[in-house]
């Protein structure tokens, strides 16, 4: 078992959830102590660390210490202390009904492998920060006086085999509704059978909102809206799907009134996944009688939305234009929109955006806030990531190519840009002249339960990194 692999095990023992990123800082400061190395700690929890073994030029390495959260339904696992459970199969590393970390405990472990061997002569300065799954804040607060060099290694990408010099802006936007909830009251008809239904649709892949919102996963909140939609005299009670911005959904739950039986509700769901496992394969809805032929009194405490208002409501999911919103000549995503999470309740929904054209990012901000307006609700931009271009002829993407020349053959190698945010675009606005580049092990599915990561990958990637290093 190589180092970096090694130091993944120790990491992934370690809760790091985005914003709970006290405990992976103070490991990382301890990792410096012992190997005295300098290092400092801020109030965000990012952590550098830096070593000088060499009278040469330094190179950043960065990588983020928090964790996409990500459970089976059902698995008692509590990511605030839980340990997660990581093993090997078939040369891959994977975890036990939850999300892996690798994204991006990988990265930490490739540049705690680098610090760890003192028969690397290099001058590093490591970069670990907090929080970059939710709010950026770490990058966006970290104090940079300390870096010298002009050069980033970041290591939180996904692809093997490649180089990413650019990167997407990111917004995270908040639609808030006002939506109105009844009882229901004596005006009703008590000789009508009133049944409360639960439905719960699972099974599709979500996924990463720039790597895979191209891929046709679908949308549980969209999905789960259609097949709510078709039901007769609807009354929503409650309706979730999703939790982050930047996560597709891949699970709902909706709980409504409805006039329909059982029997009627159950074949209605039935068509529905007799088309959309054609698409879906692994699609699964269930569907639970809470309460059936109630009487009025039994129900008479329940609130929720009347026949009208749910059907708005489950048309403005339905309509939104979830998914790819332009793309190059080349065929390649520019701009997108991820209907993140729908929360009835707490009167919610989360979208992440992304571009990475200026003028495509002002039209698809005017289109959520129209968006908001036609359906009576407000738009809140909660905050904003900018992206980040190192030139294709730039003397260290060529240092990154030649470097690769050595650990394989050079036709395998890729260089791109990508749909995808990350932290370096912020050191790129704080650091003036700064080349920035992505490079990563192979990463599979990341922010879902079937994350995994390749040990050869890992391997082939450490090698880069010591030879780029070298390079230098």
């Amino acid at each position: 078992m190589s180092r970096t692999i090694e130091f993944f095990y120790e990491i992934a023992k370690i809760p790091r959830e985005s914003g709970n990123e006290a405990q992976i800082a103070e490991y990382l400061c301890t990792f410096a102590k012992k190997r005295n190395l300098f290092y400092v700690k801020d109030e965000y929890n990012n952590v550098i660390i830096k070593k000088k073994k060499a009278d040469k030029e330094p190179i950043i390495l960065q990588a983020h210490t928090d964790m996409i959260c990500e459970k089976e339904e059902g698995l008692d696992f509590d990511f605030s202390k839980d340990p997660i459970n990581v093993y090997e199969e078939n040369g891959v590393l994977r975890a036990r009904g939850t999300t892996l970390g690798a994204d991006n405990g990988i990265g930490i472990a490739q540049v705690l492998n680098i610090l760890d061997d003192d028969n690397i002569k290099c001058n590093v300065e490591a970069v670990f920060t907090a929080t970059e799954e939710t709010t950026m804040i770490g990058a966006e607060k970290i104090d940079v006086s300390l870096l010298k060099s002009k050069k980033m290694i970041n290591l939180d990408g996904f692809e093997d085999n490649t180089i990413i010099k650019e990167s997407v802006s990111f917004f995270d936007i908040l639609i808030k509704q006002n939506n109105s909830f009844e009882k229901l009251d004596e005006s009703e008809d008590k000789d009508v059978s009133l049944n409360i239904y639960e439905i719960t649709l699972k099974g599709l892949k979500g996924g990463h909102s720039g790597f895979d919102i191209g891929k046709n996963r679908g949308n549980s909140a969209q999905e789960l809206a259609y097949i709510v939609k078709d039901m007769e005299n609807i009354r929503l009670i409650d309706f979730v799907a999703g939790s982050k911005f930047n996560v597709i959904p891949s699970t709902g739950k909706c709980t409504f009134i409805s006039t329909n039986s059982l029997q009627n509700v159950e074949n209605k769901v039935e068509n529905y996944l007799k088309e959309k496992r054609k698409i879906f394969e692994k699609l699964e809805v269930e569907v639970k009688q809470i309460n059936g032929n109630c009487k009025l009194k039994e129900v008479e405490n329940i609130t929720y939305m009347d026949n009208l208002n749910s059907l708005n409501y489950l048309n403005s999911i339905i309509n939104f234009a979830h998914g790819v919103y332009k793309v190059n000549s080349r065929e390649e995503i520019t701009t997108s929109i991820n209907l993140g999470a729908c929360d009835l309740r707490n009167q919610i929904f989360k979208i992440g955006m992304r571009s990475s054209k200026k003028r495509e990012e002002k039209e698809c901000l005017e289109y959520i806030n129209d968006y908001a307006i036609n359906n009576s609700y407000s738009m809140e931009i909660l905050g904003s990531q900018p992206g980040f271009e190192t030139k294709s002829s730039s003397d260290f993407i060529k240092l990154i190519k030649d470097s690769y020349k050595r650990v394989d053959k050079e036709d395998k190698l890729k260089v791109k840009s990508v749909h995808i945010t990350v932290e370096a675009g912020f050191f790129k606005e704080k650091i003036e002249d700064l080349e920035i580049a992505i490079i990563s092990p192979k990463i599979e599915n990341a922010h879902t339960v079937e994350e995994c990561v390749e040990i050869e990958s890992v391997n082939k990637c450490d090698n880069w990194i010591r030879y780029i290093i070298e390079g230098l």
